[in-house]
């Protein structure tokens, strides 16, 4: 009976080291960082308490409240925790413990000390090499560390999506209060030009005509004010609320902010912090596992078996090897694929550096020539508009010129300020772009 234990034992503790699962480092720490990455959504949507947003958001309210509530970030989230679990599956051995017992039966009868029992692996999957379940978890744990930069990417992503559209929502806005502003202006006007017909100062056809450019103008403005709750619903949604939640638009447009360094430095900045460029990164580093488990396929594989009979006189162990010579060619494609898929991996990854630093040169030349023309209509062109707006109605009291040369001065002035509240909002989204390469995400105060 003795002999029977130590047998089952060894067995048994051959079979468990086959069956173990393999945890490469720095799975841990990925399991760490997506645990608390994910605080914001492992409660059901239903049952969140999300923070409530201030009366008067400001941009950086808008993107923690956005981390916290988009179903958007919540599907990248939970596809790099999917990834995560693929570690401990491509880490374990593939076979199975078996346990069959066999009861010989002469002339109608049993004997129970000559029944055998068999402790083996699964018949149907060999027990791998343990280098293979290790490389294939280190395979996985690359991949999982890809997602997470992919999760850290689209963080960035949304956080531009937002400011964008938070943007476009004060632009019109602010595009609103000017065509208001201008037509308030028209309809002073046209009552002027109506009330000095009689005295012959004002023809009725400019009066007529100043009447035009004011329902003109009225017109205008209503079509930017039927914008605005498309622009609302658009905000709305990148922050993963209701279509139709209150949220009034800025008073103003953002304060304009200014990139974070030098070209050199942002370059700089993208080879270090580029999340874009890190999954890539861990995305070759895989497919180099890939190609060494690949070539770990001409290792041969085995199974174990052990028997015994319950009266002890009959113990046995038997062992085979899967030798793999009838596969070489299969294998030798299958490295061969795996090589091709790696080179194609370190050639997209060159791409696409190359394609953020042209995107990062051609951004912040665009953003440097919107600084230039914004600080000259700012500084230069619009005053000396003003000026000449001023002047103008000067001379029209006196009547040296017509109200429509008056007029069309002071709609110079609104058409002047239309123009830089759309280059500052251009400028914005280009800066939105650059830090969309190589900002680092923070992480959001959970609630």
């Amino acid at each position: 009976m003795n002999r029977i234990l130590v047998f089952l034992s060894l067995s048994l503790g051959l079979l468990m080291v086959a069956g173990c699962t393999v945890h490469p480092q720095g799975e841990q720490a990925e399991r760490d960082l997506a645990q608390r990455e994910g605080q914001p959504f492992l409660q059901p949507p239903e049952d969140r308490h999300l923070p409530a947003l201030p009366s008067e958001p400001t941009p950086d309210d808008l993107v923690r409240y956005a981390w916290l509530a988009s179903p958007e970030l919540e599907q990248r989230y939970w596809e790099w925790k999917s990834a995560i679990e693929q570690i401990p599956q491509d880490g374990t051995q593939p076979t199975n413990l078996v346990l069959f017992g066999n009861v010989p039966i002469t002339n109608g009868s049993t004997a129970s000390n000559k029944t055998v029992v068999t402790l083996a692996n699964d018949p149907m999957a060999d027990i791998q090499w343990p280098s293979k379940p290790t490389t294939a978890a280190q395979r996985a744990l690359e991949q999982a560390r890809a997602a997470g930069w992919r999760f850290q990417q689209a963080k960035l992503d949304l956080r531009q999506k937002v400011l964008t559209a938070y943007d476009e929502y004060a632009l019109g806005a602010e595009l609103l209060r000017l065509e208001q502003a201008n037509a308030q202006l028209l309809m002073t006007t046209a009552e002027i030009a109506e009330a000095n017909i009689a005295s012959g100062r004002t023809t009725q056809a400019a009066s007529l005509s100043a009447r035009n450019e004011e329902e003109l103008s009225r017109n205008q403005a209503a079509e930017l004010r039927s914008k605005l709750p498309r622009l609302h619903a658009t905000l709305n949604a990148a922050l993963g609320r209701e279509p139709d939640a209150p949220l009034a638009p800025a008073d103003s447009l953002p304060p304009l902010r200014d990139p974070a360094g030098t070209l050199a430095r942002l370059q700089l900045l993208l080879t270090q912090h580029s999340a874009q460029l890190a999954a890539q990164d861990a995305e070759v580093r895989g497919k180099q596992q890939s190609v060494a488990l690949a070539k770990l396929q001409y290792v041969p594989d085995f199974s174990l078996s052990g028997s015994t009979d319950l009266g002890g006189i009959a113990q046995s162990l038997s062992a085979m090897v899967t030798v793999p010579l009838l596969k070489y060619q299969a294998i030798n494609a299958a490295i061969a694929q795996a090589e091709a898929n790696l080179r194609a991996s370190q050639a997209m990854r060159r791409q696409t550096e190359y394609d953020l630093r042209s995107k990062l040169v051609g951004t912040i030349a665009e953003l440097h020539d919107l600084d230039r023309q914004v600080r000259l209509l700012d500084e230069q062109i619009i005053p000396r508009a003003e000026c000449i707006a001023s002047i103008g109605q000067s001379e029209y009291e006196a009547g040296h010129i017509s109200l429509m040369d008056a007029l069309e001065a002071r709609r110079s002035v609104i058409g002047l300020k239309r123009l830089v509240a759309t280059m500052r909002t251009t400028r914005d989204e280009r800066l939105l772009d650059i830090e969309g390469v190589v900002a680092v995400p923070e992480h959001p105060k959970h609630p």
